[in-house]
């Protein structure tokens, strides 16, 4: 498990993992990016328009704020940013240092295949993806999410069906973070190369829930490479 330290910059606060290759984190509630930004000197901040698909792009390509769920990042000294607020941020590292990244998964992300896609981009760009290591951040659990059966029927083709839902008396739970990482098991990643922080975002008032009420407010989740 990743040991994450709280820091504090203009009132900004994050919580920090760095080794030697890279930069690592996320922001608590009311949290403003360029103060994450400025704490590392860091003045490239790349976002995306997020749309809950399954676009992803490598950062030399992002002019502006493309539509996308996702950045990858082959370039020092840039941040990589992925807004959340219940959705499962996915970080991602080679252990070289010379690939990094982090993706926006909700339901409607998992179901268009986002992780495949991900996996389909490094392997074309020559990565070992056995070799790397990925974690998912805060994200409201499964035992806190509940939706219908319009959802569930839409992954019933989905050979991990089965282990994200869960029949309860207000229709089904889903643990997306968990269908992140069967999708990840299923298409060869090592199941010890994956770790789940499970804080649930839904319980936890640090951070911003969407299904909670917080409509505007979002975690920044942050990676760099150094």
């Amino acid at each position: 498990m990743m040991n994450f330290k709280k820091e504090i910059n203009k009132g900004s606060v994050f919580y920090l993992y760095e080794d030697k290759n890279f930069v690592t984190g996320f922001t608590e509630i009311g949290s403003e990016i360029e103060d994450i930004g400025e704490y590392f000197g860091i003045k490239r901040i790349i976002q995306l328009e997020q749309v809950h698909g399954n676009k992803i792009f490598y950062s030399k390509e992002v002019k502006g704020y493309p539509e996308g769920d996702g950045i990858i990042i082959q370039e020092k000294n840039v941040m990589a940013v992925i807004r959340t607020a219940d959705c499962t941020p996915l970080y991602f590292w080679t252990p070289e240092g010379d690939t990094a990244g982090v993706i926006h998964i909700g339901w409607r992300g998992l179901h268009s295949g986002i992780g495949n896609n991900l996996l389909d981009m490094l392997r074309k760009k020559g990565t070992d993806t056995n070799e790397l290591s990925f974690f998912t951040g805060p994200a409201i659990e499964g035992n806190c999410y509940t939706v219908q059966q319009d959802v569930v029927d839409l992954f019933k083709d989905f050979s991990y069906s089965n282990r994200i839902f869960a029949k309860t008396p207000e229709g089904y739970s889903l643990d997306v973070t968990r269908g992140v990482e069967s999708c990840l098991i299923e298409s060869g990643v090592p199941a010890e190369n994956i770790s789940r922080l499970g804080i649930c975002t839904f319980c936890d008032p640090r951070f911003p829930s969407y299904r909670r009420g917080d409509r505007e407010k979002r975690i920044f989740n942050f990676i760099s490479l150094k």
